[in-house]
């Protein structure tokens, strides 16, 4: 993908989420509890100031990808969600959202370039900041989901 493409997809998602419009595989009902790993906002993307990527792979079972989740600003859900596929690497800059599961804990719902993605578990190695992620992918160069595991020390 050459840079002009990049910048007119950059663009047009970061439109989407500036007038505060996410495609995301579900809409969160609840807000996780913000003294909970991974219940506040700035657990990801930090709270003083921008906290480091995410950083990992994502697989289909056959074949791996790079794939990162890179904070924008702290204490905003503005991220920048990129997955390699061979020599092209495609990105997206959008707002997640951040929903709750049956725990009390942080789950984030994104969009990705070509399509949406969730973790589906998280960690926090001490305190409340998140410091892995897993969950699937959805994008439309795969024929099944994508799981990812991504970390950040």
């Amino acid at each position: 993908m050459n840079r002009l493409t990049k910048a007119s997809v950059t663009a047009l998602v970061c439109a989407a989420a500036c007038t505060g419009t996410l495609v995301s595989t579900a809409t969160p009902s609840v807000a996780a509890t913000a003294d909970t790993c991974g219940g506040a906002i700035s657990d990801y993307t930090g709270h003083a100031s921008t906290d480091a990527a995410f950083t990992g792979t994502a697989t289909d079972g056959a074949t791996s990808r790079q794939f990162s989740i890179t904070p924008q600003t702290h204490d905003s859900a503005l991220v920048k969600t990129e997955l390699v596929t061979g020599s092209n690497d495609t990105y997206a800059i959008a707002n997640f959202s951040l929903g709750v599961n049956s725990l009390g804990r942080g789950i984030v719902y994104f969009a990705m370039f070509g399509g949406t993605g969730n973790s589906t578990d998280i960690a926090c190695a001490t305190g409340t900041r998140v410091t892995r992620i897993t969950g699937q992918l959805r994008v439309s160069d795969a024929d099944r989901p994508l799981e990812f595991d991504i970390s950040r020390s």
